[in-house]
């Protein structure tokens, strides 16, 4: 996996120490990985692993060739926001418990309030975008409207930070702006997840191990994406409940059967089980 730092990372860092908030910035980045650990988490459960991680102040730069069936945008989309939102109510439980946690913990309250609902706004390069995305039929198109709609934030974001230079200046704001202005206006085409089926994953270098797993029919088609790795090559024995082989499935061909079905499907279905049977 590649990690990058986005200068814009170093210079909200830089301010927020400047200015007293070295704590806050602390806080925040705990709330940002904990944030992107779930969006890789959730995505390495639908068969695809980080390829590219470019931290910035309030989260990953999505890819404009993000290459993701919809469920697994969706999903992959609202872990890192639901991640920080399950956080904070976590913190409102400890507080009720131990008040006297809050003089601590409260920047990482409102760091996980601030990164899990800002993130949810459906606007490029954010994650609400990505659900969008895997709501919408047309991606183009879709991704055109967000882009604006991100163009048009940064502006709104600009004209809240230059506002706030007459009563108590806010720097988090000129960052919010400059960095949706730039992911609106000049996304990366570097994917940001990659499939495990893609051959491109494997580490040849290292060595791969050639590995064969025996599943149920039954099965969830996501259920076989788990025994994949970029350092190994699987052959899966499809079986039915007496462990009788039914098919013989590599990754190239799971790759091909994934692009037809749900992940929640089943590798092979009900009905030609039984008739493969009577034959």
């Amino acid at each position: 996996m590649q990690i990058k730092v986005h200068p814009l990372f170093f210079a909200f860092a830089l301010i927020a120490t400047l200015f007293g908030q070295a704590i806050t910035f602390v806080w925040t980045f705990a709330a940002l990985i904990l944030h992107e650990l779930a969006h890789a988490l959730v995505a390495g459960a639908r068969g695809f692993i980080v390829k590219r991680l470019v931290l910035l102040p309030f989260g990953a730069m999505m890819s404009l060739e993000e290459n993701m069936d919809r469920a697994s945008s969706v999903l992959v989309g609202l872990a890192g926001p639901l991640c920080n939102l399950a956080l904070v109510l976590l913190l409102m439980g400890l507080w009720w418990i131990a008040p006297a946690s809050y003089a601590v913990t409260s920047p990482f309250f409102y760091a996980n309030v601030s990164l899990g609902v800002f993130n949810l706004l459906p606007i490029y390069p954010l994650d609400g975008s990505r659900i969008v995305l895997g709501l919408s039929k047309n991606r183009l198109k879709t991704i055109k409207g967000l882009q604006i709609a991100g163009i048009v934030c940064s502006i709104i974001f600009m004209g809240l930070f230059i506002a706030s230079a007459f009563f108590k200046i806010n720097f988090s704001l000129g960052i919010i702006a400059v960095f949706l202005f730039y992911g609106a206006s000049f996304g990366t085409r570097e994917e940001a997840y990659m499939s495990v089926l893609d051959r491109s994953s494997k580490n040849y270098a290292l060595g791969i191990e050639k590995k064969r797993v025996a599943i149920s029919a039954r099965a969830p088609l996501v259920r076989l994406y788990h025994h994949v790795s970029p350092t190994s090559l699987t052959t899966f024995d499809i079986v039915d409940e007496n462990g009788a082989t039914l098919m013989t499935v590599d990754e190239d061909e799971l790759k091909k059967i994934a692009l037809k079905k749900k992940l929640s499907s089943a590798i092979v279905d009900s009905t030609s089980i039984k008739r493969d049977k009577k034959l």
